[in-house]
């Protein structure tokens, strides 16, 4: 006999949430499926998702891995980039776009013989979280460092919010402005938004959308009113009555 307490997914509900996520951002959307899709099930999801989803994210190379050795075609972004040479390799490899968020990643691309406009890179920013991503008066010099390479084919500028849940602070304002100034001139895709950006801060509304949270059904926000989906429902048995 199985344990009693089970989670229950409704994939039908995260496909609800993509499109919703989607439909409100505007552009595209990268499903975050980072820590096994935030417990529900990375391949799953997946899967479900593989017929409209315009690319899935993930922490780092491993679970991109993992994803097509299950035959996930679709673009994969590995969001904390490649730790090492090897992280490298397979991203080129397995045709992963990768974030670039230091210089010695930088670094280690110029290092590598890669056939011309192999690497599809995302140049983070950071805009004012301080946790990852080259400071505003770094940015034009690391672009111009991923330009030169010729294994560096698109660039996408991205950045990261600290706190767009909350939409009373005007930190995320902030932010945006900062991110704005530090790309002025950069030719290539912009990719603000994560769970938060989508819903409460539409001048942030680029051609990238990043959710991952709320396509859970998890909604970030004070007022919980944007239409989601739980996709993970608990149900036990009860153990004793007295």
């Amino acid at each position: 006999m199985t344990r009693p307490a089970q989670a229950l997914i409704d994939l039908s509900a995260l496909r609800h949430n993509y499109a919703l996520a989607r439909a409100i951002h505007g552009g595209r959307a990268l499903a975050v499926l980072k820590a096994n899709a935030y417990g529900h099930g990375a391949i799953p999801c997946a899967k479900a998702l593989a017929d409209s989803v315009d690319g899935f994210a993930v922490a780092f190379v491993a679970e991109a891995l993992e994803l097509r050795a299950q035959g996930i075609h679709q673009p994969i972004l590995v969001l904390e980039g490649c730790f090492d040479q090897q992280d490298l390799e397979a991203a080129r490899a397995h045709d992963l776009w990768i974030v670039v968020h230091q210089a010695s990643q930088i670094d280690s691309i110029e290092r590598t013989a890669l056939e011309a406009s192999s690497l599809n890179v995302w140049l983070k920013v950071d805009s004012g979280m301080h946790r990852a991503g080259f400071e505003p008066e770094q940015v034009q010099n690391a672009y111009a460092r991923l330009k030169s390479c010729k294994g560096v084919g698109r660039i996408t500028l991205m950045t990261h919010f600290a706190c767009a849940d909350e939409p009373d602070k005007l930190k995320t304002e902030q932010q945006i402005q900062v991110f704005d100034a530090a790309i002025q001139g950069l030719e290539g895709e912009r990719s603000l938004c994560n769970s938060g950006g989508i819903l409460a801060w539409p001048t942030a509304h680029r051609d990238w959308a990043r959710p991952g949270i709320l396509l859970y059904g998890a909604d970030p926000m004070p007022t919980r009113d944007h239409g989601l989906k739980p996709v993970m429902t608990l149900q036990s048995q009860v153990f004793s009555v007295r």
